[in-house]
């Protein structure tokens, strides 16, 4: 189970990494109080590198707790009505997930400044 926990962190900080450079962006809309003028501004290299570590560290350690939780109930072995709840939650979690992650990877392509 440690080895599967341990795979789960890694694949998922990879995977965040990699979801990170396409959704977060590396500028700042300022907008200014009373007129129609904004300013876009660059951030730094290290302020950007600093918000995707920290968002694929949130996924990696979010999916090592999920790889925990679900290692925990198939490895007792018996079918409980307890874990196939949780089970039947999980994959209903991700998929809601997974659905709400498409969309906004479709609306974020069609919107593109």
């Amino acid at each position: 189970m440690e080895r599967r926990i341990v795979k789960s962190g890694i694949y998922s900080f990879i995977l965040g990494l990699l979801i990170g450079i396409v959704f977060l962006k590396d500028t700042e809309v300022i907008r200014y109080d009373g007129s129609t003028v904004k300013e876009i501004v660059q951030l730094p290299v290290r302020v950007y590198l600093f918000k995707l570590l920290r968002f694929s560290s949130v996924l990696s350690l979010v999916s090592m707790v999920v790889a925990w939780i679900s290692g925990y109930f198939v490895i007792t072995g018996e079918k409980t009505k307890f874990s196939v709840l949780v089970k039947s939650y999980f994959k209903a979690l991700i998929l809601g997930l997974l659905i709400i992650l498409v969309a906004v990877f479709i609306q974020s392509l069609l919107y593109r400044n």
